[in-house]
């Protein structure tokens, strides 16, 4: 029982980059795994390779939930990425280069974990700098 108070109160102390690794992993770890267990091809482009890539992301945001500097490292991170692959879809709409499929479904998740990265490195630099300004 102490465990679970425990893990409450650190994770109520979260910062809204940690928050934003921990929904990504919550998204992506279920969308890559049953791909994956369907039998994903990995042709070129591949659905296989395209889970390979979200297990890629979920490690990246995994190391970096840890703690608030690695969560906003992270973040960022992932949001560029997503950012770039969001940019890559409007030039090509079928594959990102010749490896992996996009979908309907990479249309709006793209845009959306990239606008979302963002909004949470924002929020946690707003409030990093409300906490130093002397009072």
């Amino acid at each position: 029982m102490n465990a679970v108070r425990s893990l409450v109160k650190r994770c109520a102390d979260w910062t809204a980059p940690q928050w934003y690794c921990l929904a990504v992993a919550v998204l992506l770890v279920p969308r890559a795994g049953t791909t994956l267990a369907t039998g994903a091809s990995f042709a070129l482009p591949g659905d296989g390779w395209r889970s390979v890539f979200q297990l890629a992301v979920v490690a990246v945001v995994l190391f970096g939930i840890r703690g608030p500097t690695t969560a906003f490292g992270a973040t960022v991170a992932v949001g560029i990425t997503y950012a770039v692959l969001t940019a890559m879809e409007l030039f090509n709409g079928h594959d990102l280069l010749g490896v992996i499929p996009v979908d309907t479904r990479d249309r709006f998740v793209h845009p959306l974990l990239a606008v979302a990265a963002f909004v949470c490195a924002l929020v946690a630099k707003r409030r990093s700098q409300r906490l130093l300004q002397p009072r």
